[in-house]
Parts: C-alpha cells; structure tokens; sequence
C-alpha cells in the first residue's frame, strides 16, 4: 500500500466505544444511515475472515484499511486511473471489468466492497480473484441492494443472493457465508434521508429521529423477519479450497 503513513480515516471511523461507523465529517447525513450499517457489516466479516496478504480491489482512499491492517501481513490496493475517490494508496491501477495481473495462488484475502455493482461484467473480477487466491483463501465481497443510484452513469448491477452466489460458484469458489445486513426500517429510513437530500436541516432531523428509532426492539425484531426480502445489502465470503 503506497504512501500508508499518510493515511487517515474516510468513510469509516471508530465511536467512542471503538465500533465502525459512517464518518460524521466525510459522509453527508443522506447517507450516514447506510454507511453506519455497511461498516458494522464490514468490520464483523474482516475480523472473522482476512488475514496474511491482503489485496483491495477499488481501494479509493482505502477506508477499510483501519479494520484490516492489523489483520493484514501486506496489502496491494488496486483502483480505477480514474477513480472518484483519489489515487495516493494505489499500488497498481487496472480497469476491473477485465482480467487482472494479480499473481497466481498469492493472497490469502481479496476484498472488493461497494464495487461490483459498478461494474458490467463482474466475472472478470472473481475469475481474477480465483486465480490469486491461495488455496485456503478467502473473497470478501460487499454490495448494496435496495439503495439509490450512484456514481452514475457507472452503476450497473443490483444482486440477490441467488446471483452472488452463482457469480462465486462459476469461478470455482465456495461460499462460506452470505448474509444480509439490515431490512425494512433501515431501507426506509435511508430512502427518507435521501428523499430529503434537497433540505439538510430536514434530513437531519429526519436521520436523527429514524437512528433513534432504530434502536428499539420492536424495529430490531421487524428487521430481523424483513432482512432476507428487503435487504439493504449483502456481504459474501467465499472461500478457494
């Protein structure tokens, strides 16, 4: 990972409970709800699953790299020439619709979250990983699923479970586990959030009421029965044996 004394915390940062959240400097209210969600999301499957080393493919600004550098025994950040979200960590650029340079049989972790629904043939991107990883290794994906449009005109895909778990199994991978995070409350407060993006002192008081809404148990349990048919997203690990 290039210029790695340089990097600082993005999209995600610690509470001061030291859980993951949406940074309350980078990350605009309409969007906070979800990124809180993604982070918890993403922080359990890296602290279960990577270790040794660690490639992630459309780093950006490597916001993931604080729940994973101390799992990690090297990392390669890999990124669009173009990318919308800066270049200073990027070890090696590549368009990650096609086949990638990566090694054979040389990373015990591949991440790529919040990426594959900006491409349009995703396959070239877990073929590659297949490829690269050792055996034993492991594919951390993350993707949204009822969310809005973004990054346009490069948002291409929206995946059920059922297509995740083909796109890994036709590159030779096992799922290990596919889990959805969130359901209906959150969904619905996130597109009441955006739905207020025009008006920021109305989205943030309608992202305050919703968190706070959020946290009760009667919400907790109807996200629980709703996350399978109306997930927010969905994290894949899948594993080469």
């Amino acid at each position: 990972m290039r210029n790695v004394e340089a990097w600082v915390q993005s999209k995600f940062e610690r509470d001061t409970r030291g859980r993951w959240r949406a940074s309350r400097c980078e990350v605009p209210v309409t969007s906070r709800l979800m990124v809180d969600m993604v982070a918890a999301a993403y922080a359990d499957a890296i602290a279960t699953h990577a270790k040794g080393r660690l490639a992630d493919l459309g780093c950006g600004k490597a916001p993931l790299y604080g729940m994973y550098r101390d799992k990690a025994s090297e990392v390669v950040c890999i990124d669009w020439p173009s990318s919308l979200h800066g270049a200073q960590h990027v070890d090696s650029f590549a368009d990650l619709n096609a086949p990638l340079t990566l090694e054979s049989d040389s990373f015990d972790t591949i991440i790529a979250t919040d990426v594959i629904e900006h491409l349009h043939t995703p396959e070239a991107l877990f073929s590659s990983a297949a490829r690269a990883l050792k055996s034993g290794g492991k594919l951390i994906i993350g993707v949204p699923f009822l969310y809005w449009v973004h990054e346009a005109p490069h948002d291409f895909h929206r995946y059920t479970r059922f297509a995740l778990e083909k796109l890994a199994t036709d590159a030779g991978l096992t799922v290990v586990s596919l889990a959805p995070f969130a359901g209906a409350p959150e969904v619905i407060a996130d597109m009441t959030t955006k739905t207020l993006s025009g008006y920021r002192g109305l989205a943030r008081i309608a992202y305050a009421m919703t968190h706070a809404l959020l946290s009760l148990r009667v919400v907790k349990r109807l996200s629980t029965r709703t996350s399978e048919a109306m997930p927010m997203g969905y994290i894949l690990v899948a594993q080469k044996l």
